[in-house]
């Protein structure tokens, strides 16, 4: 689908046609058709907001959603994050009200084929650690931007780590320099897991 030919007049100015000659192949969409396709990132911390631009010779309008690449070597697996369509507008794509993190990705999908383009600056806005203390776990989270964290401890299923109430919660309000928190939860279960 990106070989584009475009037929026009000799003389200066004159309009120009384009034609797509395998836009209906379904062949013509394996993983070489994303090395036509440019990728630019404008996702802001700042904002909250995960925003990729397309830029491609033939009109694609692919569809696109988060995955969390499990590290950050482009080939490590992208695991698809349910509910995260990304909105469409000309070719931009916007997630909103999300953390941007390098590893927090676009999964775009057209045709028989897939591509997964990550945020292209290194930075987060947040970031947690966890340590033990006696039978209690100790949260220090550090954040650039005002936000709300919540923490629970959460049983692993079939892949997914399911909350169990309580939910515990701590503020960075709006006005505060950035800096570092940190929350505590009691160790219930030998193999719980925190879901931040």
């Amino acid at each position: 689908p990106a070989l584009l030919p475009q037929a026009s007049y000799s003389h200066h100015d004159s309009p120009r046609s384009k034609h797509c000659p395998f836009h209906d192949q379904p062949d013509a969409y394996g993983p070489e058709l994303w090395s036509s396709v440019r990728f630019h990132d404008y996702s802001t911390s700042s904002k909250d907001q995960m925003a990729m631009v397309l830029s491609a010779s033939c009109p694609l309008r692919p569809r696109a959603t988060l995955c969390w690449r499990q590290a950050a070597d482009e080939a490590a697996p992208c695991h698809d994050i349910p509910n995260s369509t990304a909105s469409e507008d000309e070719q931009v794509y916007i997630v909103d009200k999300v953390d941007v993190h390098p590893q927090l990705c676009f999964r775009f999908f057209y045709k028989n084929s897939s591509h997964v383009e990550c945020p292209h600056q290194p930075e987060t806005a947040w970031n947690v650690s966890v340590s033990v203390w006696g039978l209690q776990l100790h949260l220090h989270l550090t954040s650039r931007i005002p936000a709300a964290f919540s923490a629970a401890l959460c049983q692993r299923r079939g892949g997914q780590c399911e909350p169990e109430a309580p939910v515990y919660t701590v503020t960075q309000p709006e006005g505060s320099a950035p800096g570092e928190l940190a929350l505590l939860l009691p160790v219930q279960i030998l193999g719980s897991c925190v879901l931040v």
